[in-house]
């Protein structure tokens, strides 16, 4: 399980004992420079993020199952690209699926429904966005109680710029073999549906499902979401 932008692997914790308890190994880690990881912001990108995933997949020791939220839909299929063998299937929840050439940067350019607002500041050098408490609120976790949404937010953190700026570089031979399914969040105002339909449209994924959600299903919509990824365990 794979997080998104200015999120950790906590934003799992309610979906992995869900998985486990259904007799599935999971693992939800940081990406670099999260959590405990001293990677300096100036040393994350994309292609790092997608070596680290790539790296775990090959460590697994069977194929596996990658899933990727907003941004990282992105890093599972960087490392689709390096390891085709060791991924079984990518499954992309509400997330950006660039084609050779784009950047998510060029994707979000062309959403015209979503509704995110962010922060730009420089730490240590590097240029990072921020999610303003407000714009968190309203475009990532407007299903959200307030306990799980001051949990959240207390806990996200800045993503380097460059990072969006990144283009992607995918080929038939080893990205395009892997099989894709995509989960919809028909709420979601950080990516717009309509965005997440034209990606699908143009790298097609099967089975496709939509959660009547927010952007962030994993803490709003835990039992519906673990359901959705338990029937493509099956």
């Amino acid at each position: 399980l794979i997080h998104g932008a200015c999120h950790g692997g906590w934003c799992w914790e309610r979906i992995v004992p869900l998985l486990e308890a259904a007799g599935h190994r999971v693992e939800a880690p940081d990406l670099p420079g999260r959590g405990a990881d001293p990677t300096p912001l100036s040393e994350l990108s994309m292609e790092a993020y997608g070596a680290f995933v790539a790296e775990s997949a090959s460590g697994a020791g069977e194929p596996i199952v990658l899933v990727g939220h907003s941004m990282a839909g992105a890093v599972i299929s960087w490392a689709a690209e390096r390891v085709p063998q060791a991924i079984r299937r990518l499954v992309y929840l509400t997330a950006y699926i660039p084609r050779s050439g784009e950047s998510l940067a060029s994707l979000a350019r062309r959403d015209t429904e979503a509704e995110t607002r962010t922060e730009r500041v420089e730490i240590d050098g590097t240029e990072c966005f921020r999610i303003p408490r407000d714009a968190a609120r309203y475009a990532f976790y407007q299903d959200a109680d307030n306990p799980t949404f001051d949990m959240a937010f207390d806990r996200i953190g800045p993503e380097p710029v460059h990072v969006f700026r990144a283009r992607a570089d995918f080929t038939k031979e080893k990205f395009g073999r892997v099989s894709r399914a995509y989960i919809h969040c028909a709420q979601d105002k950080a990516i717009g549906p309509a965005l997440q339909r034209e990606m699908v449209d143009a790298t097609p994924c099967d089975p496709v499902f939509t959660l009547d959600s927010d952007h962030s299903p994993f803490l709003t919509a835990p039992d519906a979401l673990a359901q959705i990824l338990l029937s493509l365990g099956e």
